[in-house]
């Protein structure tokens, strides 16, 4: 893959080790309606899950809009389309769509509401997909992120220098790695007029954390920019942290919700 594009591309091809991962990691949890209350998504809505995944989160969501409702759940990796649809296919009111181009395929002021979750750190042109956002948004509704802000990580038992040469060395996967503090002005810049900014905490001793440092050395392999031993003794000693019941991962969510006029 080519490292200046690295940040997508891995997102179109995911190799099955870090599908199983995601498998894991992505399964809805009712807690996660906590994340969306901003958005205040109500039944008979029309909802797009923008970056879907295997479409864990859609299922939520088409939860909470009911049987008058319709969520659409959008990737740009055909592997979680596919076996979205499959999980899901007793769903009638969830439709997954595959995309290439980062283009949304509804008409202007379609959909009440646009969701994203941890989708916009990654997206080649940050305005250009808001753009997007703004125009398929209806009058009256909102678009809601909830996304990281890779400045604000906290593992340990790692130094601060050693969460921010992990992070330097897995850099080439994220385009935006600080899209949480900025993604409030973005949503204005898109023509939105009103942005509220909330915070949720992330704080996992159970080991969910480890699966991101996990896919995090695996792009480091992609691009060997630490070396191989280096790696593997950041993670043995994680891994040695939570045998002990001593490991922490700390990455607060930030909730942006913007409203269109």
């Amino acid at each position: 893959m080519n490292i200046d594009t690295f940040f997508t591309d891995h997102w179109k091809e995911i190799e099955p080790e870090r599908i199983a991962r995601y498998e894991e990691m992505f399964v809805w949890h009712d807690a996660q309606r906590l994340l969306v209350e901003g958005a205040e998504i109500a039944e008979g809505h029309e909802v797009v899950d923008l970056g879907t995944g295997p479409g864990f989160f859609a299922s939520g969501l088409a939860q909470i809009v009911g049987s008058s409702g319709r969520v659409h759940g959008v990737d740009i990796n055909a592997t979680f389309i596919e076996s979205a649809r499959a999980r899901f296919a007793g769903q009638d009111n969830m439709t997954f769509h595959h995309v290439e181009d980062h283009k949304l395929p509804f008409a202007k002021g379609e959909v009440d509401r646009v969701i994203c979750k941890n989708v916009l750190e990654y997206v080649p042109d940050l305005a250009a997909t808001l753009a997007e956002v703004h125009r398929v948004t209806a009058p009256g509704g909102r678009a809601h992120v909830i996304d990281s802000d890779w400045g604000f990580l906290v593992v340990e038992p790692w130094s601060t220098e050693t969460i921010t040469e992990f992070f330097q060395a897995a850099s080439p996967a994220f385009r935006e790695p600080y899209i949480g503090r900025r993604v409030a002005g973005a949503l204005k810049n898109a023509g939105f007029a009103r942005v509220q900014v909330k915070l949720s905490p992330f704080v996992d001793q159970s080991g969910r954390g480890l699966n991101v440092l996990r896919n995090m050395a695996s792009y480091i392999e992609t691009f060997d920019t630490m070396p191989k031993a280096r790696v593997e003794a950041l993670l043995a000693e994680v891994e040695q942290s939570l045998a002990e019941d001593k490991f922490l991962f700390v990455l607060p969510q930030f909730l942006v919700t913007a409203f269109k006029e």
